[in-house]
């Protein structure tokens, strides 16, 4: 899901940057973006259950989501600040989440596997 996310936010660029945006693309990839997200929340209890089990399920669900919010209160300001300086350009702000969301992805297969094959 992170990957597939990672993917609208790079299919955003474009989308963002046309002249005359067509509304219906808009809608489309925002529609995606909102989807996937919701896709992605819904991801995390099981996500927490696996990987920390469930004597402490209610204390690592609640990290696990406080950081999520704590990632969209400050990402939302570096958008703001990579749109601002890029003159008002969505583009470097698609990018970095894209990249950003790759990352994530690459974390968690690393986490997994880490589990999986312990030292």
């Amino acid at each position: 899901m992170l990957v597939f996310q990672a993917i609208l936010m790079f299919a955003a660029i474009p989308v963002a940057a046309a002249k005359g945006m067509a509304a219906g693309g808009v809608m489309l990839v925002a529609t995606l973006i909102g989807f996937n997200y919701g896709a992605i929340l819904s991801l995390f209890p099981s996500f927490t259950k696996d990987l920390w089990g469930l004597k402490s399920f209610g204390a690592n669900y609640g990290l696990l989501f406080t950081a999520w919010g704590l990632g969209g209160f400050v990402l939302s300001r570096v958008q703001q600040m990579l749109t601002a300086s890029s003159g008002g350009s969505y583009s470097v702000a698609f990018a970095t989440a894209g990249c950003l969301l790759l990352l994530g992805a690459v974390l968690t297969l690393a986490l997994k596997s880490a589990q999986n094959h312990p030292a």
